[in-house]
């Protein structure tokens, strides 16, 4: 299988809890079943993201814009543009934006699927 796409036509989905915007780029609905990468856009100010894990599956952020609160383990961090992150799976982790502006961060999950657990 071969896909050229563009940006401007990915589908684009609310967040939970009106947290933001995903758009999708790779993913099932193109065919792709081992990765997953959507943009995720963050609004400024907007609610917590939630503290969870993934069982199996890798994640990567690149951050592309804004500024974030990233909690690993119960352990705070700043993100900010330029920023390359790698959460490897079972690791806890929950991701928000800060006040002044819009965190925007490229995403991937291998392998694909949902693969999301809450803690607490």
């Amino acid at each position: 299988m071969f896909k050229i796409g563009k940006i401007s036509a990915c589908p684009i989905e609310p967040l939970r809890n009106d947290r933001g915007t995903t758009i999708q780029l790779v993913g099932e609905g193109i065919g792709a079943q081992k990765v997953d990468v959507h943009i995720i856009v963050l609004r400024p100010g907007g609610p917590s993201g939630p503290y969870h894990y993934h069982e199996h599956a890798e994640n990567v952020y690149w951050v592309l814009e804004g500024k974030g609160r990233l909690i690993v383990e119960a352990e705070e961090r700043i993100v900010e543009k330029d920023d390359i992150v790698f959460i490897s799976p079972g690791t806890r982790h929950s991701l928000t934006s800060f006040p002044e502006e819009e965190l925007r961060l490229l995403e991937i999950y291998a392998p694909a699927g949902k693969d999301f657990v809450p803690v607490g």
